[in-house]
């Protein structure tokens, strides 16, 4: 044992509990000189004690022994980012990942025959797949353009090629003619756009057996736009975004894709995605015989609150105390013990920790409440112990599931978080 490292670890565990070196001592019949002695490194607690300060501690006399508290949950290599309750995850990774296909599929039909169109080499590939609302990825795009809306409105996309590579597939000098004009949106129209669309219609009416109709591509009923603001759209409905990154000489440019949200729930009924058919699939998860299974002890709550008069009803909103800009809290053994932003961390909701001090002053000793509860998890104590401020908790529920309406820690219900003004609510869903 290293008196040196086992002394800096209870220094540094002490004060994260908010714990003096008196109150330490008594929880576990020593001395503070003793505790003292031992956090400057002058010697190390008698084995008799370990057990008894291991717990006072809330982590294993291993570790207490090595001095070194073992890694917070390892998050490498997954794909991290703040959850917006305003804006929630709709379409999956899978659904992202099918029209990422799509688009490969779009690009190997177009680079040829954009190539041989224009006599110079066209390369085009796929560069992103992202959800979003239909005001911010009209704000993402330029103002001149070349837009086409294939019904939009009524559950069709919308196809923008930026004004540069525009111009550039019609072998024009955008710098001298910078205007995008109808006579340039009718034969960027009939001579390119139909490429673009025929593969878009060929994939997705053979996926679907035709059941998203091949008219809803018609080149010809497609409304051309110079300019992206003259395209109406409801502001805040979700939809997905192809954006496909182009070259033809020396001009670069995007090829943005829009599928409407109403488009995307038809492609799903027509079981254009490959998860349509295994959401009808049971899935049931195995686990060993030698695995070591630990109860959840970490709950991530929006906050408990009296449950005297509070009566569930579908579509009702319940408004929470706690704002939209707060941490949630993460609670174990029924006290907070952090605060925490929530996170979706692959599939999965997940909290990073905001701030590095343990909230001791806020325990729930009450039997009757009401909790609205993000997601839980089950973590050793030296997980627990070593949670500080940016580590991360990955969550067992998945990111955008329904929350759980919990009184005195029975479900009575679920609900879909929203924001009213500028606090949480949720919106009940069920009531059980």
């Amino acid at each position: 044992m290293n008196a040196e490292k086992t002394g800096n670890l209870i220094y540094e565990i002490r004060t994260r509990k908010n714990l003096t070196q008196k109150e330490l001592a008594e929880l576990i019949n020593v001395s503070d000189k003793a505790v003292s002695k031992w956090e400057r490194g002058e010697g190390c607690p008698d084995v008799s004690i370990m057990p008894n300060l291991a717990a006072a501690l809330g982590i294993e006399v291993e570790t207490l022994m090595n001095g070194e508290m073992p890694l917070t949950q390892d998050v490498s290599g997954k794909q991290i980012k703040e959850y917006n309750f305003r804006q929630p995850d709709r379409y999956s990774r899978n659904m992202q990942r099918d029209i990422w296909m799509l688009g490969d599929t779009i690009c190997q039909k177009i680079n040829p025959e954009f190539t041989a169109m224009i006599g110079e080499r066209f390369e085009a590939n796929v560069s992103c797949v992202d959800q979003m609302i239909n005001i911010e990825f009209l704000r993402s795009i330029p103002q001149k353009c070349f837009f086409y809306d294939f019904s939009f409105a009524e559950g069709g996309l919308c196809i923008e090629i930026d004004g540069e590579l525009g111009k550039g597939i019609l072998k024009q000098d955008s710098k001298k003619y910078e205007s995008i004009n109808q006579y340039d949106l009718e034969v960027f129209k009939q001579f390119h756009l139909v490429s673009i669309a025929e593969s878009l219609a060929g994939e997705i009416c053979k996926r679907t057996e035709n059941a998203i109709p091949g008219d809803l591509f018609a080149v010809k009923s497609a409304k051309a736009y110079g300019n992206s603001t003259t395209a109406m759209q409801e502001d805040n409905v979700m939809m997905l975004e192809l954006s496909i990154s182009c070259k033809v000489g020396n001009t670069q440019g995007f090829i943005n894709l829009q599928f409407s949200e109403k488009m995307l729930a038809n492609m799903m009924e027509a079981n254009f995605f490959n998860e349509a058919a295994s959401n009808r699939v049971k899935f049931q998860e195995l686990s060993s015989i030698k695995h070591k299974h630990l109860s959840d002890n970490i709950f991530v709550e929006f906050g408990r609150y009296n449950p005297d008069a509070v009566e569930l009803e579908l579509g009702k909103i319940l408004i929470l105390d706690k704002k939209e800009t707060e941490g949630l809290n993460v609670v174990y053994e029924n006290r907070v013990i952090h605060t925490g932003k929530v996170m979706s961390i692959d599939d999965d909701w997940g909290v990073q920790i905001t701030e590095s001090v343990q909230l001791n002053n806020l325990i729930y000793d009450e039997e009757d409440y009401l909790s609205v509860q993000l997601g839980s998890a089950a973590l050793s104590k030296e997980e627990i112990s070593s949670l500080h401020q940016g580590s991360y908790v990955v969550l067992k529920q998945r990111a955008g599931e329904l929350c759980k309406i919990i009184r005195s820690g029975k479900v009575i219900g679920t609900g879909e978080i929203c924001i009213a003004d500028d606090r949480f609510a949720i919106r009940i869903v069920e009531c059980r």
